[in-house]
């Protein structure tokens, strides 16, 4: 276990009073990012594919403050999700997992167990029947972005398709749910990751054989680059594959992945938006960081670490996790000392190539940090 700092709390206090702040901005609309310069929030109507993020934000505030009213909006906003169970979305695992999933471990009510296993199971069918792959699905739903289909998988697929996998395995002990994830963890290492440890971002597949057509990028510089957070889902992914199955492979891939991430950031773990971005070359001072990368890793170590008793291997992947922390928590308001509110995290990258919230505060970015300071001060995890 991790000797929670004071800083870490300050944090954490400050992480807390922001979520009150958004909350009071967007009203019931879903906080989606954030303008630093103005202060201004972009929302959604309905929660985009990081709305069970938001949930969760409030439901965590609510228990640590005792505050009632923020863990019912937390409950009635998993109920305004529901109506998004059959969107053939890859989301819909993030989405079903950190309000229904989450809910349920808290609450105990059964209609979050119902919620989540739907969900579950309608993301498990999305798989490619030929080789396993989990697609983006045909409604994906990410503003700013335009690409769809049963063809398309992306290096994403390993965490935001995954992740109702471990919680519905354990939940029932069904083991589609393990063998679906497996295939998918398997081709996405075949396919997806590169002999330095760094990752292309999509691949277009033929469904009839499974095989490959092309691979290339929607978020990133260019198809052959590394779009940071795609490697950041891949890192957590990976280690949250090791953590539910136990399996040494993918504890094993996922420190590749993390050594190529820290050998290509600073000594705080903030990465550009993507690594191999040719500006950082010759003008490295006009490419943006992704804090909301950064952010995922850290989430993913934080709850490893709160675990203890862990082997060689994955206490080296944890050692990375306190600077890395300490790094985020240099983005914040507090520390930036440029007027922004405390709990403000800057310098999260959305969509560098549109121009698109690429030097702004992301919910995401937010609520990962928040889960990771909230597992580190309670030593609790939701599986």
């Amino acid at each position: 276990m991790y000797e929670f700092k004071p800083a870490w709390q300050v944090a954490l206090d400050d992480l807390c009073e922001r979520v009150l702040q958004i909350r009071d901005a967007c009203g019931e609309a879903w906080p989606y990012h954030c303008d630093p310069a103005s202060g201004q929030w972009d929302t959604t109507a309905d929660g985009d594919w990081c709305g069970g993020h938001w949930v969760e934000c409030l439901r965590i505030v609510g228990e640590l403050s005792g505050d009632r009213v923020l863990q019912q909006e937390a409950e009635s906003r998993t109920e305004r999700l529901r109506q998004y169970l059959e969107r053939d979305d890859m989301f819909r695992a993030h989405r079903f997992y950190y309000s229904a999933a989450r809910q349920y471990a808290w609450t105990g009510e059964k209609k979050f167990r119902t919620l989540a296993l739907a969900g579950a199971w309608a993301v498990r069918s999305m798989a490619i029947p030929s080789n396993g792959a989990m697609p983006i699905g045909t409604q994906v739903q990410v503003r700013s972005t335009q690409l769809s289909g049963r063809h398309k998988v992306c290096v994403d697929n390993v965490h935001p398709n995954l992740i109702l996998d471990w919680w519905a395995l354990k939940e029932t002990g069904d083991q589609a749910f393990a063998d679906g994830a497996r295939r998918h963890l398997d081709l996405t290492l075949r396919d997806f990751v590169l002999d330095d440890g760094s990752t292309i971002e999509f691949i277009d597949y033929d469904v009839a054989s499974g095989k490959p057509l092309r691979h290339f990028t929607l978020l990133g510089a260019h198809d052959d680059s590394c779009w940071s957070r795609g490697q950041a889902w891949a890192v957590a992914g990976y280690l949250r594959a090791w953590e539910a199955l136990g399996d040494n492979r993918y504890l094993s891939v996922g420190n590749r992945l993390l050594d190529y991430w820290m050998a290509n950031c600073g000594a705080d773990g903030v990465p550009p938006w993507d690594f191999k971005d040719p500006e950082l070359d010759t003008n490295p001072g006009s490419v943006p960081l992704d804090t909301s990368a950064s952010a995922i890793v850290v989430e993913q170590l934080a709850r490893m670490a709160v675990k203890g008793g862990l082997p060689p291997d994955a206490s080296r992947a944890c050692a990375r996790l306190e600077p890395m922390l300490d790094g985020l928590i240099a983005h914040m308001g507090r520390a930036t000392g440029d007027g922004s509110p405390p709990g403000m995290l800057r310098d999260a990258c959305f969509n560098q190539p549109k121009r698109y919230a690429n030097r702004s505060e992301v919910i995401w970015g937010t609520a990962y940090l928040l889960f990771a300071l909230y597992y580190l001060r309670t030593g609790r995890v939701v599986e």
